[in-house]
């Protein structure tokens, strides 16, 4: 149990650790790395331990453990594409540094361009406000991704004001209601983050479709772990 456990804490330290490089930082990172430190400290001081001290340690550290994961697997399994040429398209923004794109933004950017090229009577409501380090909007940054590739900009309708996702789609549902748009959406948005942003959707009135952008495995422990806190937080509103 002791090996067990150290092995354990070693791979969940790289885990949580390794997307610092990638200048990921986040409170799903925080969590990963407690848990992988709380693994340490069982198997370094397993010995020291009188039996039921091992015994509700042990328990607790792998109970929590699987509840992650069943979590994990029950948020990713609303990532799955279901769309069926919708006119109405919801592309959820991200983080920009600077004027650039983050990685996640330029997927998502990616996703929202294939669909409305196949689907030339559909219109795209892009979301995101700007942060303090961004030196323009994520709504404004993915119509240029998205203009420099030739789609039209009158197909394009930005909103700008929101700093959640909450925000992002009750404003897109303003845009959608004012100019007649349908109510069944593609939500274009990472894989961890489409049951919540399905939840929000029908939340408001709207009925969601899912279009995916794949996140780096690098990456994706991480911000799953983020996303089961923020859907924790969004059930305690």
């Amino acid at each position: 149990m002791q090996i067990l456990s150290i092995s354990i804490a070693i791979v969940l330290l790289f885990v949580f650790i390794a997307p610092i490089f990638s200048g990921v930082h986040n409170l799903g990172m925080a969590a990963g790395i407690l848990l992988g430190l709380c693994f340490g400290a069982e198997g370094i001081f397993y010995d020291k331990m009188n039996f039921t001290t091992k015994k509700y340690t042990v328990f607790a550290l792998f109970a929590i453990s699987l509840a992650l994961v069943l979590a994990c697997a029950y948020v990713m399994s609303f990532g799955k594409n279901n769309t069926s040429h919708q006119k109405t398209v919801v592309v959820l923004g991200c983080r920009v540094k600077g004027d650039v794109p983050s990685v996640a933004l330029q997927k998502r950017a990616d996703e929202a361009y294939f669909y409305l090229l196949q689907n030339p009577n559909s219109i795209a409501v892009l979301s995101g406000g700007q942060g303090k380090d961004e030196n323009i909007s994520e709504a404004l940054c993915l119509k240029k991704l998205l203009c420099d590739r030739g789609i039209e900009a009158k197909r394009l309708y930005c909103e700008e004001l929101s700093t959640s996702t909450d925000e992002n789609i009750r404003f897109s549902k303003q845009i959608i209601d004012e100019n007649g748009f349908c109510s069944d959406v593609v939500i274009v948005t990472s894989e961890y983050h489409q049951f919540r942003a399905r939840k929000i959707c029908e939340k408001y009135g709207l009925t969601p479709y899912q279009l995916s952008s794949k996140t780096q495995p690098i990456l994706l422990p991480t911000f799953l772990l983020r996303e089961l806190m923020a859907i924790i937080n969004e059930m305690l509103k």
